[in-house]
């Protein structure tokens, strides 16, 4: 169950099954799937996709070359198939940035310990997701397999038509893995007399600390360089919300487990405890959507991790920079509606709202002994634009972004520390 060589086997089935995809069902339409022995398999099939493309405009006293860009951010495909009403597969295959194709293995013995690069084709393919889902009883579902992490506000929202800006939240997308997924076990479900409880719990494969760096701290902890994924170390992750309306949600999110165990190799001799946790609310008056997160996070030992990762090989391909003892982030975000549909009327039109978001993160809060504290790392922005709604599952979108850094860069103009970047672009959800 916490290998990725299944996953590709997986992906093989995918392409032999390709020919299917024309079918007219989608993952919003999962509770519709007859799920009678009787049925027709195809019926039970459930398909869908979505993604996002953004041209860049970089204006960045830290990095005066940087050049404007177009990226095919992702497109994720998703598929599922329900057995029966209480037993259902689901899958995601994320593309990023066009596509890439890379791995890395460790060869202990023909190589001697070395790392060897495995390159099949430029881009990345990745199996985001992967797992069973059972309807154990009423309050309870059980995911097994490749889950989605239940934390911070990504799990509720990830897809690109479910946030108002052109990218998605600076602060989480700069300390943690993006639509971060793990290996492992997870439960679900409602409790209370009114059901507006929700929780989620599991345990799951850890994060491997070699990875960890100054500027983006655990983010690329996330196991997915090499084939399999390493096992010696679980964490556990649980999240509660409460939500009295369609208007209010509101709730916590925790996550604790060693990074030691999934390093390459075992060459750090202490224990790296990580433990983080949120804080999230999602408010949506007649006038407003409004959504904001608070984080914070503390590592064990984090000089010795520094001190370790300072000799890993280059071949490992990370960065070993400083890691934090601590980090800490948040933001607020506010979208308003210009125009609105009339509900009342069968006819759609497009509709546009514009936002202002404010985004605080400091990768590098607090450091361990002789670990130099980077005031670089520390960055604070405000971002502003629109989003044109053609229907609510095509959306054109605009953002800038004014960002302030803690302190210059070696590549500086005259020691600025402001990076404005503009941003048109689309996405998409079948």
């Amino acid at each position: 169950m916490f290998i990725d060589r299944g996953q590709r086997l997986f992906q093989c089935f995918l392409i032999m099954g390709s020919g299917f995809l024309f079918l007219p069902q989608s993952f919003g339409n999962q509770d519709t799937i007859p799920a009678s022995p009787t049925a027709n398999p195809l019926q039970k099939l459930v398909l869908g996709a979505y993604g996002a493309m953004n041209y860049y405009n970089f204006d960045w006293q830290t990095d005066s070359t940087k050049r404007d860009a177009i990226d095919q951010e992702f497109f994720v495909a998703e598929l599922g198939y329900h057995w029966t009403e209480k037993i259902r597969f689901k899958t995601e295959i994320e593309f990023e940035h066009g596509g890439t194709g890379a791995s890395v293995e460790f060869d202990r013995f023909e190589e001697y310990g070395e790392f060897e690069y495995e390159i099949s084709k430029g881009g990345e393919v990745f199996v985001e997701e992967m797992y069973l889902e059972f309807d154990v009883f009423k309050a309870c579902q059980l995911q097994v397999g490749r889950v989605e992490v239940p934390f911070g506000s990504s799990f509720s929202r990830n897809e690109p038509t479910d946030y108002p800006t052109a990218t998605f939240s600076e602060m989480e997308a700069n300390i943690l893995p993006r639509n971060w997924t793990e290996n492992g076990i997870t439960f679900s479900g409602k409790i209370g007399a009114k059901q507006n409880w929700t929780y989620h719990a599991g345990l799951i494969s850890g994060l491997d600390g070699s990875a960890f760096s100054s500027a983006n701290w655990i983010k690329r902890g996330n196991q997915k360089r090499f084939e399999l994924v390493n096992a010696e170390s679980f964490a556990g992750a649980g999240r509660i919300d409460y939500s009295n309306s369609e208007k209010l949600s509101l709730g916590i999110s925790l996550y604790g487990g060693n990074t030691t165990g999934n390093r390459p190799k075992p060459d750090l001799p202490v224990s790296t405890p990580l433990g983080i946790g949120d804080f999230h609310i999602q408010y949506q008056p007649s006038w407003a959507k409004i959504n904001a997160m608070f984080f914070y996070g503390a590592l064990g030992n984090s000089e010795a991790l520094t001190n370790q990762n300072r000799n890993l090989s280059n071949n490992l391909n990370v960065k070993r920079t400083p890691v934090a003892a601590a980090a800490i982030g948040g933001f607020t975000e506010i979208e308003v509606p210009v125009t609105k549909n009339d509900n009342s009327t069968p006819q759609h039109h497009p509709e546009l709202s514009v936002y202002g978001r404010v985004d605080y993160y400091d990768t590098m809060f607090r450091t361990q002994g002789e670990v130099f504290n980077n005031p670089r790392w520390e960055r604070l922005s405000f971002s502003f634009g629109g989003v044109l709604k053609i229907i609510d599952e095509v959306q054109f979108k605009t953002q800038y972004i004014l960002r302030t850094v803690g302190a210059p860069a070696p590549t500086s103009v005259d020691g600025g520390t402001q990076e404005n970047t503009f941003i048109l672009g689309f996405a998409f959800e079948l």
